[in-house]
């Protein structure tokens, strides 16, 4: 079957979608790399679209035949905060549909996102990647800076990677 891949500006309008897109992916998790009552305290809120991703321009849809099947973007602002540091950017939210795995989809956004990013005048990307993404984040170039803790709420950590690259 041909595949016709287009990547598109997020919007407003995509947020239930998306939430469902991200849901399903990062339902994938559970494989015994987290603690599993933290896994599951997390999900509920960093599976939801981040309306002020999709309002910024930089958070990206990957369509597989007009099915979003990827998304991810970036931002100056520090995850979970509104700090920003001058040439500094931040991958941000990224997650592919299981039914869409290993078709170059999430590669598409990031390269997107890292060459937006260089245009901008950012000299460094960070990731806070979860522990599943690493190597496809190393693979991208980013290098591992070690082991951090993500808030995603009020009590809620998650062990991540924290991932940079230099443009």
């Amino acid at each position: 079957m041909d595949e016709s891949v287009s990547i598109r500006v997020a919007r407003l309008e995509d947020e239930a979608a998306l939430t469902e897109l991200i849901t399903a992916s990062y339902a994938t998790l559970d494989d015994g790399r987290y603690d599993s009552r933290q896994l599951a305290k997390a999900l509920v809120p960093m599976s939801k679209a981040n309306p002020k991703l999709l309002a910024s321009g930089t958070y990206f849809v990957a369509e597989v035949n007009g099915i979003a099947g990827a998304c991810g973007g970036w931002s100056f602002e520090k995850p979970g905060t509104t700090e920003i540091e001058e040439g500094v950017a931040h991958i941000r939210h990224f997650a592919t549909h299981p039914n869409y795995l290993r078709r170059g989809l999430a590669r598409q956004l990031i390269e997107r996102c890292l060459n937006e990013a260089r245009e901008r005048g950012v000299r460094l990307i960070k990731v806070q990647s979860t522990l599943h993404a690493e190597r496809f984040y190393a693979s991208a170039g980013f290098r591992s800076v070690g082991p951090i803790d993500v808030t995603i709420g009020p009590g809620i950590m998650l062990p991540a990677v924290g991932m940079e690259l230099y443009f």
